[in-house]
């Protein structure tokens, strides 16, 4: 019978996308761990909002290419990478949401809370994802795509609290 683990990473240590021995705590490693944190929210959220899963499905597929991306895949794998085209879409999708609150939002119904869970787990991506672009291993396009998603779900969870 096939196993699911391999105990290859039981000395600390897994590849990238393109086959490099990396530790477990590098920072592609952890930014790819903070990618699925997000992921998992996200797979609820669009569990949650059916009315705005096309759009949360799109991001989906977006968050896949961005986790290729880090961990070193080659070209070839990615197929569909953000660009400033995706950019737009998602702030236009957010702008059509509604204004932004003037006041302190408290966040009370189960899909307001989720979409704040989404949003807290975007922002600990972001903080990670700030210092491969400041070493310049980011592209733009994808910080600013991570950093308008936590405005998505910010503007969710407004919609949706009562």
């Amino acid at each position: 019978m096939k196993k699911v683990y391999t105990k290859k990473g039981d000395a600390g240590l897994t590849k990238d996308y393109a086959g490099n021995a990396l530790a477990k705590d590098d920072l592609v490693i952890v930014i790819n761990g903070k990618i699925d944190t997000f992921q998992s929210a996200l797979d609820m959220s669009i569990l949650l909002l059916p009315a705005h899963s096309e759009f949360l499905n799109k991001v989906q597929k977006k968050m896949w290419q961005i986790a290729g991306e880090v961990a070193n895949c080659p070209g070839d794998c990615l197929i569909d990478p953000v660009t400033s085209k995706d950019l737009e879409e998602l702030e236009l999708y957010v702008d059509s949401i509604g204004e932004p609150p003037n006041k302190f939002v408290r966040f009370n119904t189960q899909e307001s809370i989720w979409c704040n869970e989404a949003r807290v787990r975007c922002r600990e991506l972001e903080r990670e994802l700030v210092k491969l672009l400041r070493d310049g291993k980011l592209r733009s396009e994808i910080f600013k795509y991570v950093n308008r998603l936590s405005s998505l779900f910010f503007m969710l969870g407004y919609k949706f609290s009562k």
